[in-house]
């Protein structure tokens, strides 16, 4: 009996010496990787993108290990394994977060406890990864502003958020909190599932369609478009035996119409060469469509809630809401004309704030449209200024007196010293109305003359400037808040001979964005052009890996 509590007490002094032991060593190994400042192995060695919320993580547990009890592996460190696992279903990518590894250790752990620099190798890189991990559900992998986007990046607290996962709250529900909380997300995330199970189901779409196929005619490659159209949700499961027809028929027409729907293109059941080419885009690329989208929501801030105006590039349309929950949710919409793809011409991707309405606006030429395209045609052609209704002037206050439209006066213009501008009136550039949003880009939202460019599918035409095509609609609404603003009384004022300027009571949060997919209230996905080689940039940058490219070397866009 005595000899058994001896052993006991023997056995204790050991466990306990050496859990001692391994807590010395753990310190050691930590202090020797923090100096180093990197860990050899790893998907991305360097710690330098978690060196302030790593130390704050080891500082809080006086540098001791925090996913290790004994040496094995707590239930808090299986669960963030399992997690990074199931990274890609956040359209996230696996390897970054080293799962292969971790994995293989866990496996290892359960033979008996990790030792020595293993179990120190093992803690570090789960909390490595983990930082790297929620930094990415939170806040993506690129920063926007590396990629030319004017938006202020969201911020983690990423030792705080990781240490409720190791003192045991539930990972999912971390992330979950992470996560952006706009309508358009989670049908998103769904897509993404869906699509991934599509690129292995489905084969490349290849359709030999004649030049615009209409229904009624027949081809050998109508079975393969009806397959196509079920699988992605535009038409209805249906029988064996209807599967099999040649026949373009009338069910089909209508889900080649929603297909077109929700690709921007005119809704006409037609299979021209704009649908055709949409139909036969690999399934592969619509997944990257898809994770850039996902990507792109990280970067965005956490409280458009409320009242905003939302502009999506691509999609040429124009969303608002009143008590929204951001992008996917609104009661307005409307199609809008956008920058064109072409350098100095793309609208860019900005926030501020719209503070004014203008009626009957002047449009004051910019120094480089006036410079590089109107003096020298007015220098060749002076009638065309008093056709156009342009006039010279010394700044572009509503008070300024117009000079004489003479050749010196226009080549002070070239040189900076006059300005350019035009008169109102319903052929002026900028229409009748003029929504003004203060920011760096001289960007805003206005009418225009040019009305036919609304019907077309692609309608990027603009020097930058955004062109509504209800600019009646978008006054009521931007004015509600402003008091007595019926219909009547804004077609008074746009009728009149005034230039008028009304300043907004509540000023309304504008986002102009850049988002090739989309997902409507009802969950359908749509997919846009990258007309400005935003998409294709940052896959670049994606497919470089950890750490993702710095501002200073990002390439030039396509």
């Amino acid at each position: 009996m005595v000899g058994q509590l001896f052993f006991s007490l023997l056995l204790c002094v050991w466990v306990q010496g050496s859990l001692l032991a391994a807590g010395v060593g753990f310190e050691a190994d930590l202090s020797k990787w923090l100096k180093l400042g990197r860990i050899a192995g790893l998907r991305y060695e360097p710690l330098s993108d978690v060196a302030k919320p790593l130390a704050a993580i080891y500082e809080g547990s006086s540098h001791q290990p925090v996913w290790l009890h004994g040496g094995r592996p707590t239930a808090a460190a299986k669960s963030m394994v399992e997690m990074l696992g199931s990274s890609e279903d956040l359209g996230l990518r696996w390897e970054d977060y080293d799962v292969v590894w971790l994995q293989d250790t866990l496996r290892k752990s359960s033979q008996g406890p990790l030792v020595s620099e293993e179990a120190s190798r093992f803690d570090l890189v789960l909390t490595v990864s983990s930082l790297r991990f929620l930094r990415h559900v939170s806040m993506g992998h690129v920063q926007p502003r590396a990629v030319g986007f004017d938006i202020e990046p969201r911020r983690i607290d990423g030792a705080l958020e990781l240490r409720k996962i190791f003192l045991g709250e539930s990972p999912r529900k971390v992330v979950m909190a992470l996560e952006p909380s706009f309508p358009i997300y989670k049908p998103l995330k769904e897509a993404l599932k869906r699509y991934r199970s599509l690129a292995r189901e489905l084969p490349h779409p290849r359709f030999g369609f004649p030049p615009l196929f209409r229904p009624g005619m027949q081809h050998q490659d109508v079975p393969a478009l009806r397959k196509l159209l079920t699988a992605l949700g535009d038409l209805p499961p249906l029988t064996i035996k209807d599967q099999g027809s040649e026949l373009y028929d009338p069910l089909l027409a209508e889900a080649v119409k929603a297909f077109q729907m929700r690709h921007g293109i005119g809704e006409d059941g037609v299979i021209g060469q704009a649908t055709l080419k949409r139909l036969s885009t690999p399934i592969p690329d619509r997944l990257k469509q898809i994770e850039i989208g996902l990507e792109r929501l990280r970067w965005l801030p956490a409280d458009i809630k409320g009242y905003y105006l939302i502009v999506n590039i691509p999609a040429f349309k124009l969303y608002g809401a009143r008590a929204g929950e951001g992008l996917g949710q609104h009661e307005l919409q409307m199609n809008v004309v956008v920058g064109e793809a072409m350098d100095g011409r793309t609208t860019p991707v900005f926030r501020s704030d719209m503070t004014m309405v203008t009626f009957r606006p002047y449009w004051n030429v910019p120094e480089a449209i006036a410079v590089k395209e109107l003096v020298p045609e007015f220098l060749h052609h002076p009638e065309l200024m008093g056709v156009r209704s342009m006039e010279i002037v010394p700044d572009f206050s509503l008070k300024s007196v117009p000079l004489e439209p003479n050749e010196a006066n226009l080549q002070k213009v070239l040189a900076g010293q006059l300005k350019l501008r035009q008169r109102p009136s319903e052929e002026n550039a900028l229409g009748l109305f003029k929504f003004s949003f203060p920011n760096t880009n001289n960007v805003y939202l206005h009418s225009t003359p040019a009305k036919s460019l609304f019907s077309r599918d692609r309608r990027d035409f603009s020097h930058g400037c955004i062109r509504v095509k209800d600019p009646l609609r978008l006054a009521e609404w931007v004015l509600q808040d402003n008091g007595d603003w019926p219909r009547e009384r804004i077609e008074v004022m746009i009728k009149g001979d005034q230039t008028k300027t009304i300043s907004l009571k509540r000023p309304i949060p504008v986002y102009i964005l850049y988002s090739t997919v989309m997902a409507d209230q009802g969950g359908r996905i749509s997919f846009f052009e990258d007309i400005y080689g935003h998409d294709r940039t940052l896959q670049v940058l994606l497919a470089k890996g950890p750490p993702y490219l710095p501002a200073a070397a990002v390439p030039s866009r396509p």
